[in-house]
């Protein structure tokens, strides 16, 4: 999809606007769905936008729980919550429809349509 852009004339860089929103909502939304024993885990929830794509991480030194939440540990049984799994089938169709918005509008503004 790069490729595809630079090829018509767009820059990455236009998008980045698009892909921190779409980081901020994911990450807002897999949140939601993170179990909220303490709200830690819930909290340390992030959405990062790279140059061409969205990410949404969770876990980090101070909360080395989250993977084994999620995955599943089965030799310390520890069954799979599949939050972000869940947070990233519910959002998909929105962030690709966000994304979609964002370069009509690269498009139209550039002139290219």
């Amino acid at each position: 999809m790069v490729r595809a852009l630079l090829e018509i004339g767009l820059e990455v860089n236009d998008l980045k606007d698009a892909f921190s929103t779409i980081a901020a909502e994911g990450a807002r939304l897999a949140s939601s769905y993170a179990p909220h024993r303490s709200g830690t885990l819930a909290g340390d929830v992030r959405g990062n936008r790279a140059r061409s794509s969205a990410h949404v991480a969770a876990g980090r030194a101070s909360v080395p729980y989250a993977g084994p939440i999620n995955y599943g540990w089965a030799k310390h049984h520890i069954a799979a919550n599949g939050f972000m799994q869940r947070a990233d089938k519910a959002w998909q169709p929105f962030a690709l429809k966000r994304l979609e918005q964002e370069i009509n509008a690269q498009i139209t503004r550039r002139g290219l349509r």
